[in-house]
């Protein structure tokens, strides 16, 4: 299917899925339940090419007492066996040449244990004790955070995966804590789910809002403690499948945001033909082991000292560049003070700082592309935000253009 076709076809499903239409096709889906008497859009999840994923909050009034009930079901225009969803007791409706998957959470039709996750009481059925859940995050078909309070000892993690994913994650797990670094263990496992202990310290965007302007300077240490820990990733990480890194797929990020800012398409698409131009002349490095997702949230370091304590979301270490953990953190990082300035008043000053600390180690151009690479995919996610996202959407795209123009001059200076 052609470029032009393809964002044609997306654009038509994201409408449907987050218009009015979406009324009418949540009504068909709920019929054999009860009557839709309201919905709202929760997040909307679109991957470039492989679909759209909106959740919704409805309420139902059942058919049989007209008790009325709370419910929340996706949507899905993913490419999903038929049977996968009947077997997840959801229905399929097509709406003209789009079909459309349909299941009340949290029967997902990829994540065969996201129930068990997300039931107490069978979570205290398999854990052998009495927890209660808290869902950190959900995104349909791919994966789920759980947090798993214990009436005793520290809280565990639990992650849901599909099942043929979840070999590749113990396995990196276990690559990790042998390299000394301070990760989740595996505490428990079944089908599709990963119990994990936690790591110490505190996210490393909680320790950024501490930071006053005048300490900016004084974080190379953070820094230094960061470059340890990545020295520190297993070789053996290098046997494994090489992971796609934010900045190759630079040009489907563009194209999901150019669907969430229509407005904008023609700067979105800008965004990716200028990094394409900044990496062909860039030099990338050695191939290393990487994170594949480094940034803050992942990112746990000791309250007072900002030393490293901890590192989360393993999934995708394999064979890559370091300059793209270190752009993905410096992405992120650029991002901060837009959501929320006066905690991370410090964070521009300390990502200029660690760029220019960062110019000795890797490429500065290959990581201003990088960086750009990972903003523009930032993008469409700001619908997760339901207030004011057009806004946030807005300054992700400024912030993906203020990259691609550090790099074009840092390109022009001879760098």
């Amino acid at each position: 299917m052609q470029n032009s076709e393809r964002a044609l076809r997306e654009r038509r499903d994201l409408a449907l899925l987050t218009g009015t239409r979406a009324g009418e096709m949540l009504r068909l889906a709920v019929a054999d339940r009860g009557i839709l008497r309201s919905w709202a859009v929760h997040q909307v999840h679109h991957r470039p090419g492989a679909g759209v994923s909106v959740g919704y909050t409805i309420i139902v009034d059942a058919n049989e007492d007209r008790r009325r009930t709370d419910m929340y079901v996706v949507a899905s225009t993913a490419r999903i066996k038929d049977d996968q969803i009947f077997d997840a007791q959801g229905k399929i409706l097509r709406f003209g040449e789009t079909r459309v998957a349909i299941w009340e959470h949290p029967n997902d039709p990829e994540l065969s244990a996201l129930k068990l996750a997300c039931s107490p009481a069978l979570l205290s059925d398999f854990l052998e004790e009495q927890v209660d859940i808290e869902l950190l995050g959900y995104r349909p078909t791919r994966r789920a955070v759980v947090k798993i309070e214990r009436e005793r000892g520290s809280a565990l993690y639990g992650k849901v995966v599909r099942e043929s994913e979840q070999s590749d994650l113990e396995r990196r797990l276990e690559l990790v804590t042998k390299a000394g670094i301070p990760a989740p263990m595996v505490y428990k496992s079944t089908r599709g789910f990963v119990v994990m202990t936690p790591v110490a310290g505190t996210p490393l965007s909680k320790f950024f809002s501490g930071v006053e302007i005048a300490q900016a300077k004084q974080q190379r240490s953070v820094l230094q403690s960061l470059e340890q820990c990545l020295d520190s990733l297993p070789y053996l990480a290098l046997g494994m499948p090489k992971r796609a890194a934010w900045v190759d797929r630079c040009e489907h990020y563009a194209h999901a945001a150019a669907l969430a800012l229509p407005e904008y398409e023609d700067r979105c698409h800008m965004v990716a033909t200028h990094i394409r131009e900044l990496l062909h002349d860039a030099d990338l490095g050695p191939v290393v082991p990487v994170h594949g997702d480094f940034y803050e949230a992942n990112i746990y370091v000791d309250p007072g000292s900002g030393e490293l304590t901890g590192l989360l979301d393993l999934d995708s270490l394999s064979p890559g560049h370091r300059v793209h953990d270190w752009a993905c953190l410096l992405a992120h990082m650029s991002v901060l003070p837009s959501l929320a300035p006066q905690p991370y008043r410090a964070v521009e000053r300390i990502t200029d700082d660690w760029f220019e600390a960062l110019n000795s180690r890797v490429d500065p151009v290959a990581l201003c592309a990088s960086a750009a690479g990972v903003v523009i995919s930032l993008v469409a996610g700001a619908r997760k935000q339901r207030k004011q996202w057009n806004t946030e959407a807005e300054n992700r795209l400024r912030i993906a253009e203020s990259w691609v123009e550090r790099g074009q001059r840092l390109h022009k200076e001879g760098y």
